[in-house]
Protein backbone atom coordinates (compact mmCIF):
# COMPACT_ATOMS: atom_id res chain seq x y z
CA UNK A 1 0.00 0.00 0.00
CA UNK A 2 1.36 3.18 -0.99
CA UNK A 3 1.46 6.12 0.92
CA UNK A 4 -1.14 7.93 -1.14
CA UNK A 5 -3.54 5.02 -0.75
CA UNK A 6 -2.97 4.82 3.21
CA UNK A 7 -3.64 8.71 3.67
CA UNK A 8 -6.78 8.41 1.40
CA UNK A 9 -8.24 5.50 3.54
CA UNK A 10 -7.74 6.94 6.61
CA UNK A 11 -9.15 10.19 5.32
CA UNK A 12 -12.19 8.09 3.86
CA UNK A 13 -12.37 6.52 7.52
CA UNK A 14 -12.50 9.38 9.76
CA UNK A 15 -15.01 11.44 7.42
CA UNK A 16 -17.04 8.08 7.34
CA UNK A 17 -20.76 9.44 9.05
CA UNK A 18 -19.46 13.21 8.89
CA UNK A 19 -20.96 14.79 5.76
CA UNK A 20 -20.08 18.18 4.37
CA UNK A 21 -17.19 18.97 7.06
CA UNK A 22 -15.09 16.24 5.40
CA UNK A 23 -12.99 19.43 4.01
CA UNK A 24 -12.79 21.12 7.95
CA UNK A 25 -11.58 17.53 9.31
CA UNK A 26 -8.68 17.50 6.57
CA UNK A 27 -7.64 20.91 7.35
CA UNK A 28 -7.34 19.89 11.17
CA UNK A 29 -5.35 16.65 9.73
CA UNK A 30 -2.87 18.89 7.94
CA UNK A 31 -2.51 20.79 10.99
CA UNK A 32 -2.03 18.25 13.13
CA UNK A 33 0.51 16.20 11.15
CA UNK A 34 2.54 19.62 11.03
CA UNK A 35 2.11 20.59 14.90
CA UNK A 36 0.24 23.72 14.21
CA UNK A 37 -2.52 25.56 15.97
CA UNK A 38 -5.44 26.10 14.82
CA UNK A 39 -8.65 27.54 16.48
CA UNK A 40 -12.26 25.41 15.45
CA UNK A 41 -15.14 27.82 15.80
CA UNK A 42 -18.47 26.74 15.52
CA UNK A 43 -22.20 26.86 17.23
CA UNK A 44 -23.12 24.53 19.73
CA UNK A 45 -24.37 21.26 18.34
CA UNK A 46 -22.27 21.91 15.17
CA UNK A 47 -19.56 18.73 15.85
CA UNK A 48 -16.92 20.26 16.68
CA UNK A 49 -16.01 17.95 19.29
CA UNK A 50 -16.63 15.28 16.72
CA UNK A 51 -14.21 16.85 14.47
CA UNK A 52 -11.48 16.43 16.78
CA UNK A 53 -11.95 12.74 18.45
CA UNK A 54 -12.06 11.99 14.97
CA UNK A 55 -8.66 13.90 14.24
CA UNK A 56 -7.10 12.21 17.26
CA UNK A 57 -8.52 8.65 16.38
CA UNK A 58 -6.15 9.24 13.11
CA UNK A 59 -3.20 8.70 15.72
CA UNK A 60 -1.91 5.16 17.18
CA UNK A 61 -0.85 6.75 20.68
CA UNK A 62 -2.05 10.35 21.60
CA UNK A 63 -1.32 11.82 25.13
CA UNK A 64 -4.30 14.76 25.13
CA UNK A 65 -3.82 17.13 27.62
CA UNK A 66 -7.70 18.23 27.80
CA UNK A 67 -8.20 22.40 29.33
CA UNK A 68 -12.01 22.52 30.00
CA UNK A 69 -14.09 25.71 30.66
CA UNK A 70 -13.90 25.14 34.42
CA UNK A 71 -10.95 25.82 36.85
CA UNK A 72 -7.80 23.54 36.71
CA UNK A 73 -4.35 23.53 37.18
CA UNK A 74 -1.93 24.00 33.90
CA UNK A 75 1.03 21.97 33.98
CA UNK A 76 4.45 23.25 33.85
CA UNK A 77 6.12 20.80 31.61
CA UNK A 78 4.33 20.16 28.43
CA UNK A 79 6.62 17.81 26.70
CA UNK A 80 4.56 14.66 27.18
CA UNK A 81 2.00 15.84 25.17
CA UNK A 82 0.95 15.15 21.80
CA UNK A 83 -1.94 17.43 21.48
CA UNK A 84 -2.82 20.61 24.12
CA UNK A 85 -6.85 20.94 23.41
CA UNK A 86 -8.59 24.26 24.94
CA UNK A 87 -12.59 23.28 24.88
CA UNK A 88 -14.96 25.97 25.02
CA UNK A 89 -11.99 28.28 24.98
CA UNK A 90 -13.13 31.30 26.95
CA UNK A 91 -11.21 34.50 26.17
CA UNK A 92 -12.78 36.30 29.09
CA UNK A 93 -10.62 34.33 31.43
CA UNK A 94 -7.59 35.68 32.67
CA UNK A 95 -6.48 31.83 33.95
CA UNK A 96 -7.01 30.47 30.49
CA UNK A 97 -5.76 33.20 28.16
CA UNK A 98 -2.61 32.77 30.46
CA UNK A 99 -2.62 29.04 30.04
CA UNK A 100 -2.91 29.28 26.27
CA UNK A 101 -0.22 31.90 25.82
CA UNK A 102 1.93 29.73 28.17
CA UNK A 103 1.00 26.25 25.26
CA UNK A 104 2.08 28.60 22.54
CA UNK A 105 5.28 29.45 23.93
CA UNK A 106 5.96 26.57 25.30
CA UNK A 107 5.10 23.48 23.39
CA UNK A 108 7.87 21.71 21.18
CA UNK A 109 5.87 18.48 19.07
CA UNK A 110 2.37 19.06 20.14
CA UNK A 111 -0.50 20.22 18.22
CA UNK A 112 -2.72 23.32 19.85
CA UNK A 113 -6.30 23.34 19.26
CA UNK A 114 -9.10 25.82 20.70
CA UNK A 115 -12.65 25.02 19.79
CA UNK A 116 -15.38 27.80 20.79
CA UNK A 117 -18.12 28.59 19.71
CA UNK A 118 -16.82 32.61 20.00
CA UNK A 119 -16.02 34.55 16.82
CA UNK A 120 -12.35 34.01 16.16
CA UNK A 121 -11.68 37.73 15.72
CA UNK A 122 -13.50 38.21 19.24
CA UNK A 123 -11.80 34.99 21.01
CA UNK A 124 -8.36 35.28 19.58
CA UNK A 125 -8.12 39.45 19.57
CA UNK A 126 -9.46 39.38 23.17
CA UNK A 127 -6.47 36.72 24.12
CA UNK A 128 -3.83 38.44 22.26
CA UNK A 129 -3.20 35.94 19.92
CA UNK A 130 -4.62 36.03 16.64
CA UNK A 131 -1.28 35.88 15.27
CA UNK A 132 -0.23 33.02 16.20
CA UNK A 133 -2.71 30.72 15.38
CA UNK A 134 -1.88 29.05 12.16
CA UNK A 135 -5.32 28.12 10.54
CA UNK A 136 -9.04 28.92 11.50
CA UNK A 137 -11.70 26.25 10.92
CA UNK A 138 -15.22 27.04 10.52
CA UNK A 139 -17.70 24.34 11.45
CA UNK A 140 -21.15 25.00 9.16
CA UNK A 141 -24.09 25.83 11.05
CA UNK A 142 -26.34 23.80 8.92
CA UNK A 143 -26.50 20.26 6.89
CA UNK A 144 -27.75 20.19 3.65
CA UNK A 145 -31.64 18.00 3.74
CA UNK A 146 -29.60 15.14 2.01
CA UNK A 147 -26.92 14.85 4.25
CA UNK A 148 -29.21 15.10 7.33
CA UNK A 149 -31.66 12.70 6.30
CA UNK A 150 -28.23 10.59 6.12
CA UNK A 151 -26.70 11.31 9.36
CA UNK A 152 -30.30 10.56 10.93
CA UNK A 153 -30.45 7.22 8.94
CA UNK A 154 -26.77 6.20 10.48
CA UNK A 155 -27.06 7.93 13.95
CA UNK A 156 -25.71 5.40 16.65
CA UNK A 157 -23.78 3.04 14.10
CA UNK A 158 -20.99 4.87 15.26
CA UNK A 159 -20.74 4.79 18.35
CA UNK A 160 -17.72 2.28 18.66
CA UNK A 161 -16.16 3.77 15.90
CA UNK A 162 -12.03 3.15 15.54
CA UNK A 163 -10.05 3.78 12.56
CA UNK A 164 -8.25 0.32 11.32
CA UNK A 165 -5.01 0.32 12.72
CA UNK A 166 -2.85 -0.37 9.57
CA UNK A 167 -4.23 3.60 8.46
CA UNK A 168 -3.08 4.96 12.07
CA UNK A 169 0.19 6.99 12.38
CA UNK A 170 2.92 6.35 14.81
CA UNK A 171 4.93 9.03 16.58
CA UNK A 172 7.98 7.30 14.93
CA UNK A 173 6.00 8.08 11.35
CA UNK A 174 5.23 11.73 11.62
CA UNK A 175 8.87 12.57 12.87
CA UNK A 176 10.03 10.31 9.57
CA UNK A 177 7.41 12.39 7.34
CA UNK A 178 8.33 15.59 9.23
CA UNK A 179 11.95 15.87 7.51
CA UNK A 180 10.20 14.22 4.34
CA UNK A 181 8.25 17.06 3.85
CA UNK A 182 10.41 19.36 4.69
CA UNK A 183 12.25 18.63 1.37
CA UNK A 184 9.45 19.16 -0.94
CA UNK A 185 10.12 22.19 -3.29
CA UNK A 186 7.63 24.71 -3.47
CA UNK A 187 6.82 25.15 -7.29
CA UNK A 188 6.95 28.71 -8.76
CA UNK A 189 3.22 28.64 -9.23
CA UNK A 190 3.02 28.04 -5.48
CA UNK A 191 5.43 30.56 -4.45
CA UNK A 192 3.46 33.14 -7.03
CA UNK A 193 0.08 32.64 -5.56
CA UNK A 194 2.04 33.14 -1.95
CA UNK A 195 3.30 36.10 -3.05
CA UNK A 196 0.72 37.78 -4.61
CA UNK A 197 -1.57 37.05 -1.80
CA UNK A 198 0.91 38.79 0.37
CA UNK A 199 0.36 41.57 -1.67
CA UNK A 200 -2.87 41.85 -1.37
CA UNK A 201 -2.40 41.17 2.21
CA UNK A 202 -0.41 44.56 2.16
CA UNK A 203 -2.41 46.51 0.00
CA UNK A 204 -5.33 45.76 2.47
CA UNK A 205 -3.36 46.21 5.72
CA UNK A 206 -3.94 42.35 7.22
CA UNK A 207 -1.16 41.69 9.31
CA UNK A 208 0.09 37.92 8.93
CA UNK A 209 3.63 37.13 10.46
CA UNK A 210 6.36 35.87 8.46
CA UNK A 211 6.07 32.10 10.84
CA UNK A 212 2.66 32.19 9.23
CA UNK A 213 3.70 32.29 6.21
CA UNK A 214 6.00 29.52 7.16
CA UNK A 215 3.41 27.11 8.20
CA UNK A 216 1.16 27.73 5.78
CA UNK A 217 3.81 27.17 2.99
CA UNK A 218 4.73 23.82 4.90
CA UNK A 219 1.32 22.90 4.88
CA UNK A 220 1.03 23.15 1.04
CA UNK A 221 4.35 20.76 0.57
CA UNK A 222 2.28 18.29 2.72
CA UNK A 223 -0.38 17.88 0.90
CA UNK A 224 1.89 17.30 -2.08
CA UNK A 225 3.87 15.21 0.35
CA UNK A 226 0.71 12.73 0.37
CA UNK A 227 0.11 13.05 -3.17
CA UNK A 228 3.43 11.47 -3.83
CA UNK A 229 5.11 14.46 -5.16
CA UNK A 230 8.57 16.36 -4.66
CA UNK A 231 7.17 19.49 -5.72
CA UNK A 232 3.86 21.80 -5.02
CA UNK A 233 1.54 22.51 -7.94
CA UNK A 234 -1.46 25.70 -7.83
CA UNK A 235 -3.69 22.59 -6.24
CA UNK A 236 -1.62 22.26 -3.00
CA UNK A 237 -2.34 26.31 -2.37
CA UNK A 238 -5.93 26.40 -2.74
CA UNK A 239 -6.98 25.50 0.70
CA UNK A 240 -5.34 29.22 0.97
CA UNK A 241 -8.25 30.50 -0.74
CA UNK A 242 -10.79 29.41 2.51
CA UNK A 243 -11.74 31.46 5.40
CA UNK A 244 -8.48 29.92 7.20
CA UNK A 245 -7.87 34.00 8.25
CA UNK A 246 -9.47 34.28 11.36
CA UNK A 247 -10.46 37.68 11.00
CA UNK A 248 -14.04 37.50 8.76
CA UNK A 249 -12.64 41.06 7.21
CA UNK A 250 -9.56 39.32 6.08
CA UNK A 251 -11.23 35.98 5.00
CA UNK A 252 -13.41 38.34 2.63
CA UNK A 253 -10.86 40.12 0.94
CA UNK A 254 -8.97 36.93 0.56
CA UNK A 255 -11.63 34.85 -0.66
CA UNK A 256 -13.23 37.27 -2.88
CA UNK A 257 -9.51 37.88 -4.59
CA UNK A 258 -7.80 34.37 -4.33
CA UNK A 259 -9.05 32.53 -7.46
CA UNK A 260 -7.97 35.55 -9.95
CA UNK A 261 -4.58 35.24 -8.52
CA UNK A 262 -4.52 31.80 -9.20
CA UNK A 263 -5.90 32.06 -12.44
CA UNK A 264 -3.46 35.46 -13.09
CA UNK A 265 -0.67 32.64 -11.88
CA UNK A 266 -1.83 29.25 -14.28
CA UNK A 267 -2.36 31.81 -16.62
CA UNK A 268 0.46 33.48 -16.89
CA UNK A 269 1.42 32.72 -20.88
CA UNK A 270 -2.07 33.87 -21.53
CA UNK A 271 -1.64 36.83 -19.76
CA UNK A 272 -3.08 39.32 -22.54
CA UNK A 273 -5.55 37.24 -24.48
CA UNK A 274 -7.30 37.04 -20.90
CA UNK A 275 -7.45 40.75 -20.20
CA UNK A 276 -8.05 41.85 -23.93
CA UNK A 277 -9.55 39.01 -26.09
CA UNK A 278 -9.67 39.99 -30.20
CA UNK A 279 -12.38 42.09 -31.32
CA UNK A 280 -13.72 40.03 -33.77
CA UNK A 281 -16.98 41.13 -34.14
CA UNK A 282 -15.55 44.64 -35.35
CA UNK A 283 -13.74 42.53 -37.95
CA UNK A 284 -16.62 40.97 -39.47
CA UNK A 285 -18.27 44.21 -39.07
CA UNK A 286 -16.28 46.13 -41.49
CA UNK A 287 -15.95 43.19 -43.81
CA UNK A 288 -19.26 42.96 -43.88
CA UNK A 289 -20.13 46.71 -44.33
CA UNK A 290 -17.14 46.90 -47.15
CA UNK A 291 -18.54 44.03 -49.46
CA UNK A 292 -22.39 45.26 -48.78
CA UNK A 293 -21.70 49.12 -49.57
CA UNK A 294 -21.50 51.12 -52.30
CA UNK A 295 -18.26 52.31 -53.58
CA UNK A 296 -19.34 56.28 -53.52
CA UNK A 297 -17.09 59.23 -52.86
CA UNK A 298 -18.64 60.87 -50.05
CA UNK A 299 -17.62 64.72 -48.29
CA UNK A 300 -15.98 64.20 -45.15
CA UNK A 301 -13.61 66.00 -42.48
CA UNK A 302 -10.68 64.13 -40.75
CA UNK A 303 -11.62 63.97 -37.29
CA UNK A 304 -10.37 62.18 -34.45
CA UNK A 305 -8.25 60.13 -36.68
CA UNK A 306 -10.40 59.24 -38.90
CA UNK A 307 -12.39 60.49 -41.76
CA UNK A 308 -16.11 61.60 -40.62
CA UNK A 309 -19.17 63.21 -41.65
CA UNK A 310 -20.17 66.41 -40.78
CA UNK A 311 -23.69 66.90 -39.41
CA UNK A 312 -24.84 70.16 -37.59
CA UNK A 313 -28.45 69.61 -35.49
CA UNK A 314 -30.13 72.46 -33.41
CA UNK A 315 -31.49 71.31 -30.25
CA UNK A 316 -32.92 73.25 -27.39
CA UNK A 317 -32.23 76.29 -29.94
CA UNK A 318 -28.34 75.63 -30.34
CA UNK A 319 -26.60 74.21 -32.82
CA UNK A 320 -24.67 71.21 -32.11
CA UNK A 321 -21.83 69.57 -34.38
CA UNK A 322 -21.73 65.76 -34.31
CA UNK A 323 -19.33 63.69 -36.03
CA UNK A 324 -19.68 60.35 -37.88
CA UNK A 325 -17.54 58.20 -39.38
CA UNK A 326 -17.40 57.31 -42.20
CA UNK A 327 -16.84 53.20 -42.23
CA UNK A 328 -20.56 53.67 -40.53
CA UNK A 329 -22.12 54.77 -44.01
CA UNK A 330 -24.45 52.25 -45.62
CA UNK A 331 -24.73 50.03 -42.68
CA UNK A 332 -27.88 49.25 -40.67
CA UNK A 333 -26.45 49.48 -36.99
CA UNK A 334 -27.18 51.84 -33.80
CA UNK A 335 -24.19 53.85 -33.24
CA UNK A 336 -23.20 56.88 -30.82
CA UNK A 337 -21.76 60.16 -33.26
CA UNK A 338 -18.69 61.96 -32.04
CA UNK A 339 -19.23 65.30 -30.39
CA UNK A 340 -17.36 68.69 -30.63
CA UNK A 341 -14.98 67.54 -27.65
CA UNK A 342 -13.97 64.17 -29.50
CA UNK A 343 -16.21 61.92 -27.44
CA UNK A 344 -19.21 59.52 -27.85
CA UNK A 345 -22.38 61.32 -27.57
CA UNK A 346 -24.11 59.39 -25.88
CA UNK A 347 -27.32 61.29 -25.62
CA UNK A 348 -27.31 61.10 -29.86
CA UNK A 349 -28.16 57.36 -31.52
CA UNK A 350 -27.34 57.37 -35.40
CA UNK A 351 -27.98 54.73 -38.18
CA UNK A 352 -27.72 54.62 -41.64
CA UNK A 353 -30.33 51.80 -42.43
CA UNK A 354 -28.22 50.46 -45.23
CA UNK A 355 -28.53 53.81 -47.16
CA UNK A 356 -26.32 57.28 -46.83
CA UNK A 357 -28.95 58.83 -45.43
CA UNK A 358 -28.29 59.24 -41.47
CA UNK A 359 -31.60 58.60 -39.01
CA UNK A 360 -30.69 60.74 -35.64
CA UNK A 361 -32.24 59.87 -32.26
CA UNK A 362 -32.02 61.87 -29.31
CA UNK A 363 -32.33 60.92 -25.09
CA UNK A 364 -35.32 62.86 -24.90
CA UNK A 365 -33.69 64.18 -21.34
CA UNK A 366 -31.31 66.46 -23.42
CA UNK A 367 -34.51 67.82 -25.82
CA UNK A 368 -35.14 70.85 -23.46
CA UNK A 369 -31.50 71.42 -22.33
CA UNK A 370 -29.81 70.78 -25.31
CA UNK A 371 -26.43 68.80 -24.97
CA UNK A 372 -23.86 71.37 -23.91
CA UNK A 373 -25.12 71.74 -20.82
CA UNK A 374 -23.38 70.39 -17.84
CA UNK A 375 -26.43 67.94 -17.05
CA UNK A 376 -26.56 66.14 -20.22
CA UNK A 377 -22.74 66.24 -20.18
CA UNK A 378 -23.14 64.03 -16.96
CA UNK A 379 -23.78 60.29 -18.50
CA UNK A 380 -25.23 58.80 -15.12
CA UNK A 381 -27.98 61.51 -13.93
CA UNK A 382 -29.44 61.43 -17.03
CA UNK A 383 -32.64 58.88 -17.76
CA UNK A 384 -32.35 57.18 -21.24
CA UNK A 385 -35.12 57.12 -23.94
CA UNK A 386 -34.32 57.78 -27.22
CA UNK A 387 -36.95 59.89 -29.70
CA UNK A 388 -36.66 60.28 -33.33
CA UNK A 389 -34.92 63.89 -33.92
CA UNK A 390 -34.06 64.03 -37.84
CA UNK A 391 -33.04 62.51 -40.80
CA UNK A 392 -29.96 64.51 -42.54
CA UNK A 393 -28.57 62.99 -46.15
CA UNK A 394 -24.50 62.81 -46.40
CA UNK A 395 -23.34 64.41 -49.34
CA UNK A 396 -21.64 62.36 -52.15
CA UNK A 397 -18.85 63.90 -54.08
CA UNK A 398 -18.89 61.08 -57.02
CA UNK A 399 -20.63 57.76 -57.61
CA UNK A 400 -18.67 54.89 -58.01
CA UNK A 401 -15.49 56.24 -57.70
CA UNK A 402 -12.65 54.09 -58.83
CA UNK A 403 -10.49 55.25 -56.09
CA UNK A 404 -12.90 53.94 -53.49
CA UNK A 405 -13.26 50.66 -55.05
CA UNK A 406 -9.12 50.44 -55.54
CA UNK A 407 -8.98 51.34 -51.69
CA UNK A 408 -12.02 49.04 -50.63
CA UNK A 409 -10.06 46.08 -52.26
CA UNK A 410 -7.01 46.59 -50.67
CA UNK A 411 -8.82 47.21 -47.33
CA UNK A 412 -10.39 44.16 -47.65
CA UNK A 413 -7.37 42.00 -48.77
CA UNK A 414 -5.69 43.37 -45.48
CA UNK A 415 -8.76 42.38 -43.96
CA UNK A 416 -8.62 38.77 -45.06
CA UNK A 417 -4.67 38.60 -43.87
CA UNK A 418 -5.54 40.09 -40.61
CA UNK A 419 -8.74 36.93 -40.25
CA UNK A 420 -6.34 34.53 -40.93
CA UNK A 421 -3.66 35.78 -38.56
CA UNK A 422 -5.71 35.97 -35.97
CA UNK A 423 -7.30 32.13 -36.83
CA UNK A 424 -4.26 30.93 -36.54
CA UNK A 425 -3.30 32.94 -32.89
CA UNK A 426 -6.50 31.84 -31.59
CA UNK A 427 -6.21 28.34 -32.01
CA UNK A 428 -2.72 28.43 -30.95
CA UNK A 429 -4.63 30.35 -27.53
CA UNK A 430 -7.26 27.13 -27.56
CA UNK A 431 -4.20 24.44 -27.86
CA UNK A 432 -2.92 26.13 -24.82
CA UNK A 433 -6.32 26.80 -23.14
CA UNK A 434 -7.12 22.95 -23.32
CA UNK A 435 -3.72 21.36 -22.52
CA UNK A 436 -4.11 23.57 -19.20
CA UNK A 437 -7.52 22.35 -18.86
CA UNK A 438 -6.70 18.96 -19.11
CA UNK A 439 -3.39 19.00 -17.25
CA UNK A 440 -5.20 20.29 -14.44
CA UNK A 441 -8.13 17.85 -14.35
CA UNK A 442 -5.39 15.62 -12.65
CA UNK A 443 -5.29 17.17 -10.27
CA UNK A 444 -8.92 17.25 -9.21
CA UNK A 445 -8.92 13.70 -7.55
CA UNK A 446 -5.67 14.32 -5.17
CA UNK A 447 -5.61 14.27 -1.70
CA UNK A 448 -6.59 17.94 0.28
CA UNK A 449 -8.00 19.40 -2.80
CA UNK A 450 -10.25 22.21 -2.26
CA UNK A 451 -12.90 21.34 -4.58
CA UNK A 452 -14.66 24.45 -4.65
CA UNK A 453 -12.31 26.55 -5.57
CA UNK A 454 -10.55 23.91 -8.10
CA UNK A 455 -13.96 23.91 -9.75
CA UNK A 456 -14.04 27.57 -9.98
CA UNK A 457 -10.83 27.68 -11.82
CA UNK A 458 -12.22 25.27 -14.26
CA UNK A 459 -14.88 26.34 -14.86
CA UNK A 460 -13.58 29.89 -15.51
CA UNK A 461 -10.85 28.44 -17.74
CA UNK A 462 -14.17 26.82 -19.88
CA UNK A 463 -15.49 29.83 -19.78
CA UNK A 464 -12.39 31.94 -21.57
CA UNK A 465 -12.04 28.54 -24.18
CA UNK A 466 -15.59 29.29 -24.98
CA UNK A 467 -15.08 32.88 -25.16
CA UNK A 468 -11.40 31.85 -27.28
CA UNK A 469 -13.58 29.64 -29.21
CA UNK A 470 -16.16 32.25 -30.12
CA UNK A 471 -13.59 34.75 -31.58
CA UNK A 472 -12.43 32.18 -33.73
CA UNK A 473 -15.50 31.32 -35.05
CA UNK A 474 -16.12 34.74 -35.85
CA UNK A 475 -13.13 34.89 -37.97
CA UNK A 476 -13.88 31.75 -39.98
CA UNK A 477 -17.47 33.38 -40.40
CA UNK A 478 -15.54 36.67 -41.76
CA UNK A 479 -13.32 34.33 -44.22
CA UNK A 480 -16.56 32.97 -45.70
CA UNK A 481 -18.04 36.47 -45.93
CA UNK A 482 -15.24 37.01 -48.16
CA UNK A 483 -15.32 33.90 -49.97
CA UNK A 484 -18.40 34.14 -50.87
CA UNK A 485 -18.81 37.51 -52.29
CA UNK A 486 -15.55 36.63 -54.17
CA UNK A 487 -16.62 33.28 -55.80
Amino acid sequence: MTLTTRIQNLMQALCQEFPERQDRLQLGFLAAINNESFYLYGRAGSGKNFLIERLLSAFKKTNVLKVDSRPQGFPANLDNYDVIWFNEFNPIDDDTKSSVRNALRNRKNSTLILSSDVRPENAMGRADIADEITLTIYMPDNLSSDALCMLLQNHGLNDNFKVPDEYTISDEEKAQWANEIQRVTLSPDTMAIIGKLSELCIQNAIYVPISKWLSLANIARTIAFFNGRNETTFSDALFLGTSIWGRSTSNNVIMDNFNNIVKSVILKDLANVVESSYDADSLYRRVKAMLNSSNNLYETKEFNGEPCINYRITIAGEQTPLYVPLHYVETNEDFNPYNELRKVEKNVRCNFHGTSSCTISINSAVKSIGLRNNNSRNENSMPTRFEDFATLPTYILRENDPEVAKKKRIDLEACKKEAQSQMEQQAKILRSLRDLYQSNKTFRNGLFVNLENFDKIQGDLSDIFNKINGVATKLKETLELYNTARA
